[in-house]
This record gives structure tokens, C-alpha cells and sequence, in this order.
């Protein structure tokens, strides 16, 4: 018994925190259902076993004397405390900023919600030479709360349970456009992230475009591990974006010059029922094929990871499963290719160190998210919760790797679609 509540105490005060909370609630009250959505990319998830329940509450009576050095650590009052993630630095270290960043507000009345929108643009030469401009910074939360609701149907745990960041821009000179006026017109670019994501988890892909002339803009969805706005009964992602096109043009005064989408996991989902053919589709960690079974319509390039524990061609086959309209592209001659078919599918299959589900997302972002959970990992594998590969990502930390290989292609691929002249 002793040894067990050492190495319990090790996991650190938000493991004791947690487990805490679960002592409070009767076994019965805990729930396996996920919702549709998780159940389309993970299967069902079978309803843990009284004697783990049971094991559970055992384990956090023995550490309900940490709940104050669990409180102690966090910030004063019910303010979670923030932390603040470095950027990657550019070569001399000196501002050339190019790109602004533009937090927004959309409104929905019908459900009378407001959907936070991070917005990325170019800012012209006149501004790139005002080295007074501030830097941004990303304002970014993590709701344990949400974590718990979606992934395993628990409502006990307290809104208190979250933590607050300031993530910096993957790209040091990005500045803040809370002041500046939007582009009126150019070429847009929705990303759509994934179960338990957040609207920056492509930023460093939005960043990058966004120097290239790009206009990008990320709603939060309902899913969001941020919780910034509640769950609702037909409030879908469907509505959100269909509402955000309307006040793209209308209210904030931008008309695209053409479309395109990038999803990342059920983002996916979102990317291939967005728009019309027309429109320019990136599928990152997703299905090859509408969640129908039909083809997505349109210029699509399709990236996909053997090493994908959520999301992985594996289970549909692997190299068998992509269709056959896609051009398969391999990962050693990608820079050797003067032009991407319109339709090009990257299968990444190194044996020992290809990305998994979350390697796609900005580092900072995960970062944040092995500085907050990590010390819940333990919890999630004892009750067989799914972790969507958090479990690789900590060993791996390859982010940085993988955006090498995805950006360029991405940008390239857009630019090639969307900047037709």
C-alpha cells in the first residue's frame, strides 16, 4: 500500500487533483458513450469494469492530502495559471514580420453563442517596416472538463479543471492585427481541426500561408478541448461554417478570391462537405473518402501516416486503400516535383519514425498539451481511454519534423490550385 501511494504522488498535482474528484462520484454516474463523431474515427469504446471504478477511488482517497499543493501550484483565485511556449526563432533573430494575427468574435443568435476565430493575413510592405508593431501571441486554454466529457462522458468534473497559455507564433515576426484593417479581398483559407482540438493546432500552417499571401481563418467547433462555448443541440460544425462564410464578406468585409479548406483529423469530416467543387481541399490525418463513402470533390491532396493510432490506412488496408484517382506521392522526391497532381495523396510508411495522429500540429500546441497532461496519461491507459496517439506524441516530439514535410507541400500545393491566374 505504501509503495502504491508513492508512486501515486509522483504523477504530480493534477494527477492527484483528478483522481481526487473521481472519489466524490458514485461508479455509476461515469458513462462510455463518446458521441458520433469520436466513434466514426475510433470505434466504440467499452464501458470500463467496476473493479477499475473501484481501483480508481481507492487510489485518489490516499492522495486527498496533495488537493492543496494542487491548488497552491495554480494561480491566485480561480484564474489558471499561464505559461508562456518560446517561438521558433528566425535566423538573425530580427522582426520582418509579413504576417498579422487577428483574434474575432462570430456570433451565432440562434444559438446565442459566440465562436472565438483566429484570423491570419498578410500585412503589406508599409506595415512590415513598422518595427514599433507588437508581436502576437496566442491565447489558448485546455479544459480537463472537456477532455473528460467527450472522451470518456463524465460530468463531474469542475470548470475550474482547465489551464490557460500564451502560445507564441512558430514564426518569431508574426505581429498582432487587433488594430489593423483586414484585407478586403484574396485568397481564403478555412482550417478545420480535429476531435479535441483547437483553432490554433494548424497555426503554424496558416502562418506560413499567410506570407504567402494567404488569408486564413480557424473557427473553434464544439469539439474543442478550449470549451469556449457549450455544446448545443444543432450547433454543428455545419452551421458554424456556413455562418462564418456569411460573415466573412458581410460583416468583416473580406471576399475571397477563391477557397480552400484544411482539415486535420474529423476536421477532415468538415474540409470534404465544405464548399462546393471549386474549392481547394487539404486532408491531413483523415479519412481518404467522405465519411459516405463518395469521392471528395474537387483539387484534393491527401496526407496520411502508417504510424497513425487513431486515424491510420492500416485499418482500411493500407497502400490498397487509397483510390485510385489519387496520385501517390513519395515522401524522398516531393522537392523534385516541378508540379503536384491535382489530386495527390502522401502516405508517409517510414518503418521507425513516421509521424502519428497529432505529429501534424503546431509544436506549441502540443507542447501545451504535454505540459498539462502528461501527469493524466497514466490515468487514461489504466481505465482504456483513448489518448488519439498523446501516448507517441510524448516519446516522439517530432512536430517540428513533420512541419518541415508538410508545410512546404501544403503551401505549394495551394499556391499551385488557388493562385491560378
Amino acid at each position: 500500500m505504501r509503495l502504491l501511494q508513492t508512486r501515486l504522488r509522483q504523477r504530480g498535482s493534477l494527477f492527484c487533483l483528478f483522481l481526487s474528484i473521481i472519489s466524490f462520484v458514485p461508479v455509476a454516474s461515469f458513462s462510455a458513450n463518446t458521441g458520433n463523431l469520436i466513434n466514426n474515427y475510433m470505434g466504440h469504446i467499452s464501458r470500463r469494469s467496476a473493479f477499475q471504478n473501484a481501483a480508481a477511488i481507492a487510489a485518489s482517497l490516499l492522495l486527498v492530502p496533495q488537493i492543496a499543493h494542487a491548488f497552491s501550484a495554480s494561480s491566485q483565485g480561480s484564474v489558471p495559471e499561464q505559461s508562456t511556449l518560446q517561438p521558433q526563432a528566425t535566423a538573425n533573430n530580427t522582426p520582418t514580420a509579413s504576417v498579422a494575427y487577428r483574434p474575432l468574435s462570430l456570433k451565432i443568435p440562434e444559438h446565442e453563442v459566440t465562436v472565438p476565430v483566429a484570423m491570419w493575413f498578410p500585412t503589406g510592405n508599409k506595415q512590415d517596416s513598422d518595427t514599433s508593431r507588437l508581436l502576437a501571441k496566442y491565447d489558448h486554454r485546455i479544459s480537463v472538463k472537456k477532455i473528460g466529457e467527450l472522451l470518456a462522458g463524465w460530468d463531474f468534473i469542475p470548470e475550474f479543471a482547465s489551464k490557460d497559455f500564451q502560445l507564441q507564433p512558430t514564426i518569431a515576426s508574426v505581429i498582432d492585427g487587433t488594430k489593423l484593417s483586414m484585407p478586403t479581398s484574396g485568397p481564403v483559407v478555412f482550417l478545420a481541426h480535429g476531435y479535441l482540438g483547437s483553432r490554433f493546432d494548424l497555426s503554424h500552417l496558416a502562418e506560413a500561408l499567410a506570407q504567402e499571401g494567404f488569408i486564413c481563418v480557424s473557427p473553434e467547433f464544439p469539439e474543442s478541448l478550449a470549451a469556449s462555448f457549450p455544446r448545443l443541440d444543432g450547433l454543428d460544425r455545419s452551421v458554424i461554417m456556413s455562418s462564418l462564410l456569411d460573415r466573412l464578406s458581410s460583416e468583416w468585409g473580406v471576399t475571397g478570391t477563391s477557397f480552400g479548406i484544411i482539415g486535420h483529423s474529423a476536421g477532415c469530416g468538415t474540409a470534404t462537405t465544405t464548399g462546393d467543387d471549386t474549392w481547394t481541399r487539404v486532408c491531413i490525418a483523415g479519412s481518404p473518402r467522405r465519411l459516405d463513402g463518395s469521392s471528395i470533390p474537387g483539387s484534393v491532396l491527401l496526407l496520411s501516416s502508417m504510424n497513425d493510432g487513431a486515424v491510420s490506412l492500416a485499418r482500411f488496408g493500407g497502400r490498397a486503400a487509397i483510390p485510385s484517382e489519387y496520385a501517390l506521392l513519395e515522401e524522398s522526391t516531393l522537392c523534385q516535383l516541378p508540379n503536384l497532381p491535382k489530386r495527390s495523396f502522401l502516405l508517409f510508411d517510414r518503418p521507425d519514425d513516421a509521424p502519428n495522429h497529432i505529429s501534424f500540429l503546431a509544436d506549441g500546441t502540443n507542447d501545451a498539451m504535454i505540459c498539462l497532461l502528461s501527469p493524466l496519461l497514466p490515468v487514461a491507459q489504466a481505465m482504456n481511454i483513448p489518448v488519439l496517439d498523446f501516448d507517441k506524441y510524448q516519446a516522439s516530439r517530432d512536430s517540428k519534423q513533420t512541419a518541415e514535410i508538410v508545410i512546404p507541400l501544403v503551401t505549394k500545393y495551394l499556391k499551385q490550385e488557388m493562385l491560378k491566374s
